[in-house]
């Protein structure tokens, strides 16, 4: 029963979260594959989504036991990691590596079946996914500013993955602001945890030291005014937007949640886990609400 908990924890789940990115390419696809007007249209891509999103989680999963795995050694060393499942012992190294063959398997065959033949784009994806995420467990994670280019790259996949899973080709504002937004996010857990680290950030991650100020704070100043700009040219400059330029209301929204989660990075305890902050801080849920509620009655209502 202690494997079993364990390779649950090896997975991740709290991490899936990030691969609800496969259904932001249909939300910027309005006017284009769906209506407003006609909301039947938006739930027929459902299945397919939830497929993919799914398979993403399997693949994203397995990326997690294989860094584990190969770091196993290094985290019994480490006064917190020591405590992953695979590190303790709970476990056992064989069942880890089922584990993954299992997941990477399944993924993908979840991924080909959704695919449309012959060239099967979104296993494509996938395998491109697990390449580049192989490369940076392996060896690119402890160059500094390619290993967060390399995260942020998995983000703008699983946002291709699902523009592709719909058909759609939105605007490339989408690519532009999912980069941008990924790169603030993942920059911005570095910073995190290079200021909680303590005297030795390196103990915790080989390239930490770069990411603490005041290097990590310019890079986390470049990549919010990237994502800001990069959003706020979509709200103007989108075909499938209303013409009147509403959707710029949303634009205050995206600026209060990029300065509310800078505040979190420098005062929070949780800090290091992005997907933590983003569900327990109030203001921070609430602005994502606002935006919702807000990007929702403009396009409804235009």
């Amino acid at each position: 029963m202690n494997s079993v908990v364990g390779l649950f924890k090896a997975m991740r789940p709290r991490q899936w979260v990030k691969n609800l990115l496969v259904f932001l390419p249909l939300l910027f696809a309005v006017d284009l594959v769906w209506s407003p007007t006609e909301l039947m249209t938006l739930l027929a891509y459902a299945p397919r989504l939830a497929a993919l999103f799914a398979a993403f989680c399997a693949l994203s999963s397995a990326v997690y036991i294989i860094n584990d795995l190969a770091d196993r050694e290094a985290d019994r060393q480490h006064p917190t990691k020591r405590f992953r499942p695979i590190a303790s012992g709970i476990l056992p190294v064989p069942m880890a590596v089922a584990a993954q063959f299992v997941l990477v398997v399944g993924g993908m065959f979840g991924l080909y079946a959704i695919s449309e033949p012959p060239l099967a784009p979104l296993a494509v994806i996938g395998a491109v996914y697990l390449l580049v995420n192989v490369g940076y467990s392996l060896r690119l994670k402890r160059v500094a500013l390619i290993d967060v280019m390399l995260v942020a790259a998995g983000y703008v996949m699983r946002a291709v993955a699902g523009a592709v899973a719909v058909g759609a080709t939105p605007s490339p504002w989408l690519y532009a602001v999912t980069a941008a937004g990924a790169l603030f996010i993942v920059i911005g857990r570095r910073y995190a945890e290079a200021r909680l680290a303590g005297p030795d950030p390196d103990a915790q991650r080989p390239t930490l030291q770069h990411y603490g100020p005041p290097v990590g704070g310019q890079l986390l100043v470049l990549s919010a005014t990237a994502a800001l700009v990069s959003y706020t040219l979509y709200a103007v400059e989108a075909d499938n937007l209303p013409d009147n330029n509403t959707m710029l209301l949303t634009v205050p929204l995206v600026i209060f949640g990029l300065f509310r989660y800078l505040y979190l990075l420098n005062n929070s305890k949780d800090a290091e886990s992005p997907e933590i902050l983003m569900l327990r801080d109030a203001p921070l849920l609430l602005s994502i609400g606002a935006w919702v509620v807000v990007a929702g009655a403009v396009l409804v209502l235009n």
